[in-house]
Formats: C-alpha cells, sequence, structure tokens
C-alpha cells in the first residue's frame, strides 16, 4: 500500500472496528439483561467505567477473527450474568499469576453455565478459547516453563469446567506437563468443576488452586518482569493487567517511585504559550493558505442550504413564544368572546401556545496539531471551515482552538527538569502551546485567515490532549448557553516523548480521559470526530469519519448528525428560517 492511501485504510478499519464495537455491545446487553453494557477503545464498560478482572481470552487482538469477537462479546455477557463481582474480589489471591488463574477459573465456570437453548452463544464462546489456546503456542508462550504450566492449566481447567475436548495442538504442546501434574492438580481440577454451578462453592476452592500455581510460579514477580525472549514476552502479556483495572497505580521503569494515573502533574508551566494563529503567521502566508483553502472548498460542493437545514435539526431545541390566536381548538380566548355573541357560528375562538425553535448553542472546535495530523489538514480545515461558516450564519457562537507543543522532545521544560537533577515522576515536560484559530467573538469572514493558518505545517509538534479539553471546556462555560459543544478532531491519543519516557505508562491517556469526564460532568457535550483509530476509549461519543480522501456532503451529513447528541433531532420544514429564534409555520 502507498504511503498516501495509508490515512484512508486506517480510517476504514476504525470505523469497522467501531462498528463491530456497537455489535458487541447490542449482544452484550440483551444477553447479560443490562442495558449499561458497552465497549470503549475495545474495551467492556457498565456506564463510563470499565470492566476488570476479565480472563485473558477475552482481549482481542488485530488477528482475531469475528468469530472470536462475537465470542469475547458472549463471554463478557456471561460473566456479567453469572459472575458477582464483589465475592469474586472477596476471595480473589494475590499475585499477578494467582490472579490470572483465578480470573480464567471463573471465566470457564460462567460459560459453562449457557442456557441449552443458546447453541450458537456456546459455540461462539468454545471457538475463542479454542483459538487463544492455539494462538498462546503460536506466540511463544509456551517456550519458557512459566508460559507452559498457565497454558497447560488453562486448558486443563478449561476441559474439565466445561466439557469441551481440547483442539490437538493444544493436547500435544501441553502433554508434558499434564502427565506432571496429573496426581495432585488433575483431583483438584474435578473437584472444582463439580462445584460450578454455584459461585459461593466455586470461589473458595478457586481461590486456593490459584494460589497454589502462583507459589509453584515462585510469586507475582517471576520471569514475566523480564523480557529477554519472545517467550517471556508472552509470558509477560499474558500478566499483564491481571490486577484490577484501574486501579491507579503503575510502577516507573529503573525503580523509581510509584505515581498513581489519577496524580496529574506539570513540571512547570513558565514556558506555556496561548496565541492567536495570526501571530504566528505571515500575512502573505495567511492570503496564501486561504486560497488554497478556498479551492478545496470549492471542489468538495458543499450544499450550504442542506447543511443550514441540518444543523438547524440537530441544534435547535423546542420553546415556548407567546400565543397563536384565532384558532379552532385549544384554550377559550376571552378576547373572542364578543365575536360569539354577534356571529354564534364562529369557531375560532380558541388561543395555544406559540412554538418555537432556538438554537442556544455554543460550539467548539478543539483541532489535534499533532505532528501524524499534518497528513489530515486539507480534509480538517475544509470541514470546519465549512461548518464554522454555516453555524455563524446561525447566530451560534463558535471556537475553533488547536493544542500542541512549543517543541519536540521536551523543549525548555525539559532542559529545566534536566538542570535541576532530573527529579523523579516529573510530570509534564514539554511546553504547551495552545492556540486560537477564531474565538467567539470573531465572525467566520473576520477569521477565515486564522481558521487557513491551519495549512502552516511547523505548528505541528506533539499533543497535550488532556489539558487542551480542559481549556477549550472552561472557555465554552465562560460563554453561558443551553447546550455546549466541544468537538475534538484528532486521530489518536495524546502523545509527548518526554513526558512518556520519564512517567508511568498511560500517563497523558489517563489525563485525557479524566478530562473529558470533567468536562461532560460540567454539562460540556464532548464529541470526537477520529480521522485514523476509534477514539472510544477516551470519549463516550466518538464518530470515525469516513476513508474518503476529501470532504464530501455525506461526511458532513454525518458530523451533523452526530451534534444531535442523544435527544431527537428537531426536523425544520422545507423553507424554514433558521435564525437564533425560528418561529413554526
Amino acid at each position: 500500500m502507498t504511503a498516501a492511501g495509508e490515512p484512508l485504510a486506517d480510517r476504514a478499519a476504525a470505523r469497522v472496528a467501531l462498528h463491530l464495537g456497537a455489535l458487541q455491545a447490542t449482544t452484550a446487553r440483551a444477553l447479560a439483561r443490562d442495558s449499561q453494557l458497552g465497549f470503549r477503545g475495545g474495551r467492556p464498560h457498565r456506564g463510563k467505567n470499565p470492566i476488570g478482572m476479565l480472563a485473558p481470552h477475552l482481549r482481542l487482538s488485530a488477528e482475531d477473527d469475528l468469530p472470536c469477537l462475537r465470542g469475547a462479546a458472549d463471554g463478557f455477557a456471561l460473566r456479567t450474568r453469572f459472575s458477582d463481582p464483589e465475592m469474586h474480589l472477596r476471595y480473589r489471591p494475590r499475585g499477578d499469576a494467582a490472579e490470572l488463574v483465578f480470573d480464567q477459573l471463573e471465566q470457564f465456570r460462567v460459560e459453562s453455565l449457557v442456557p441449552p437453548e443458546l447453541l450458537g452463544v456456546a459455540a461462539n464462546v468454545r471457538h475463542r478459547v479454542e483459538h487463544w489456546l492455539v494462538a498462546n503456542d503460536g506466540s511463544g508462550l509456551t517456550h519458557t516453563s512459566s508460559g507452559l504450566l498457565l497454558q497447560t492449566v488453562a486448558a486443563l481447567s478449561w476441559t474439565h469446567i466445561t466439557g469441551f475436548p481440547l483442539p490437538a495442538l493444544v493436547e500435544e504442546a501441553i502433554e508434558p506437563v499434564r502427565a506432571a501434574l496429573a496426581p495432585e492438580f488433575g483431583p483438584r481440577i474435578a473437584r472444582i468443576s463439580r462445584t460450578r454451578a454455584t459461585q459461593s462453592d466455586f470461589a473458595p476452592l478457586a481461590a486456593q488452586f490459584s494460589a497454589d500455581i502462583g507459589n509453584l510460579l515462585g510469586g507475582p514477580a517471576g520471569p514475566a518482569r523480564r523480557r529477554t525472549s519472545a517467550g517471556q514476552r508472552a509470558l509477560a502479556d499474558l500478566l499483564r493487567g491481571s490486577g484490577p483495572e484501574g486501579a491507579g497505580t503503575t510502577a516507573i521503569a529503573d525503580g523509581q517511585p510509584h505515581i498513581g494515573l489519577d496524580e496529574y502533574r506539570v513540571y512547570t508551566t513558565v514556558h506555556d504559550r496561548e496565541r492567536p494563529v495570526v501571530e504566528l503567521v505571515r500575512l502573505v502566508q495567511q492570503k496564501e493558505f486561504r486560497a488554497q483553502l478556498d479551492v478545496l472548498i470549492r471542489r468538495a460542493g458543499l450544499n450550504r442550504s442542506r447543511m443550514l437545514r441540518g444543523l438547524t435539526a440537530s441544534l435547535a431545541t423546542v420553546a415556548t413564544h407567546g400565543w397563536n390566536h384565532d384558532l379552532d381548538t385549544g384554550y377559550i380566548d376571552g378576547r373572542r368572546l364578543a365575536s360569539l355573541v354577534v356571529s354564534p357560528n364562529e369557531t375560532r375562538i380558541f388561543r395555544d401556545t406559540a412554538t418555537v425553535h432556538t438554537t442556544d448553542v455554543n460550539v467548539t472546535f478543539l483541532l489535534d496539531c499533532s505532528g501524524s495530523m499534518k497528513r489530515h489538514v486539507p480534509l480538517t480545515a475544509v470541514l470546519v471551515d465549512a461548518l464554522a461558516r454555516v453555524l455563524d450564519e446561525l447566530d451560534i457562537e463558535t471556537e475553533v482552538l488547536g493544542f500542541t507543543t512549543g517543541a519536540w522532545h521536551g523543549g525548555r521544560s525539559r532542559r529545566d527538569w534536566s538542570r535541576a537533577g532530573r527529579p523523579a515522576a516529573p510530570g509534564r515536560l514539554n511546553d504547551r502551546l495552545h492556540l486560537v484559530f477564531k474565538d467567539a467573538g470573531t465572525s467566520w469572514r473576520s477569521a477565515r485567515r486564522g481558521i487557513a493558518g491551519l495549512f502552516k505545517a511547523d505548528l505541528f509538534r506533539e499533543g497535550l490532549a488532556g489539558e487542551a479539553v480542559r481549556w477549550a471546556a472552561d472557555r465554552l462555560l465562560a460563554r453561558p448557553a443551553g447546550r455546549n459543544i466541544l468537538v475534538v478532531v484528532s486521530d489518536g491519543g495524546p502523545a509527548d516523548s518526554a513526558t512518556a519516557s520519564s512517567n508511568p505508562e498511560g500517563f497523558l491517556e489517563a489525563d485525557l480521559a479524566r478530562a473529558v469526564e470533567s468536562a461532560e460532568q460540567t454539562g460540556v457535550e464532548v464529541l470526537a470526530l477520529s480521522l485514523g483509530m476509534d477514539l472510544s476509549r477516551y470519549f463516550s461519543r466518538s464518530l470515525v469519519l469516513p476513508a474518503t480522501a476529501r470532504v464530501d456532503q455525506a461526511m458532513v451529513d454525518e458530523v451533523i448528525e452526530a451534534f444531535a447528541g442523544q435527544r431527537p433531532a428537531y426536523r425544520p420544514t422545507p423553507g424554514a428560517q433558521s435564525n437564533r429564534v425560528i418561529p413554526v409555520g
């Protein structure tokens, strides 16, 4: 594939992943009988909270097929339906290996409880485990003694608890260890499987068995912490995430202290800047960039009237505004009673409340200006410019903001940190740069050149998305409106090499998810438009844009429809005016 085709392929794959996630969620909700279940970024959630303590075969990879996806969704639903998480946590032993085995045993237990009439579900979960067991051998997991032991325990537990036979390849790989384990662990697994119908009977036996396996491996540290071979890496991958997800702590490499992922820090703000883009782009360039953007917009051939109607439908809300008089039905209008005396056949003596539709909305576009977004500039610029223009015509206050860093690999902030002796757990280590392409008080016409400044390539460096979301949300809330909508346009998660190298894994990602949740709690509706990957792991509302090389009307229609959010969209009559207050009729 050519480099030019890669963004489209990424976007197409992300759209498929998002669609499959929606199907997974629908299946899981139906089977688990829980309307709050869903998937975000491929991970199961209940509402906004990720669900942890799941067996590793429920974690999917890019190599897994569609039946595996079905099996993982069904397995997750069965776990939700038949397992008490509080009881599971109460009996769960300590140590990576022991926790892993205990989670697997509970998952195998609930998968053995599939109602007999759900043959398809039984086939799905069986396929998923078989595929996972075979893939473990291919990953090199069974090339280490610890990995082979865990594979054997998983395979024997599964076949005893569910009654399904093992694949031939798996039987052959585990045969030496199975023979060694059989005298002691064979009868114990059989005894555990006989209690599978009742979790309170099953859990204590499974906990002791899992703890013994963990002790056999030498405790929670073991070879999983050393990644000197493919087999050891596979073992580390298997054990990774075996602790309760969302615990909030991750160890820093090289023996440095722990820092909680809920502790976002900034080493220094001295070098942070907020700049209007027109101050960073020379006047001659502004004119060139605007001419370039105008050409792209003409080529897109967007229907402005259609956009006006669509945005009115998505953003308008119903309100009452005075009275309609001379009606045949409604409330009796006292001012019309005299006409009834003069003309007894008069029927238009009623009145009713007049309905209007208002667009009491503020919209902010927050653009990711990290390096990978440079390839998406033409599409982003056309989409945002076209929407900002129509929103301006609807008298909706609109801002176009961007976020990047002042330098690559840390800049002056990192140099300050180095001079200070590189203290541990420094937090954010780059110079933050927030960009204002268009502020709320400037009309689209006056901000045309500022928006076109998106074509200035050297603005694009790295991205501190969590801080940017908080900044944009604060600006929105400073302008009160009935609805505040923040549209984040990005092609991936936050990234800053200096910060990532000196803080826990997931430091910036955790901050972004927390910033989005905080914004939503204050009443800001956050919508992510993705240009390369599924962003649902960070955003509760996300849309992967269609895999087209440039903006077209179908793409714009899809974005406008997403603006409606969870509420039903108002559908205006053809030709209705689309102003701040829109009378009906």
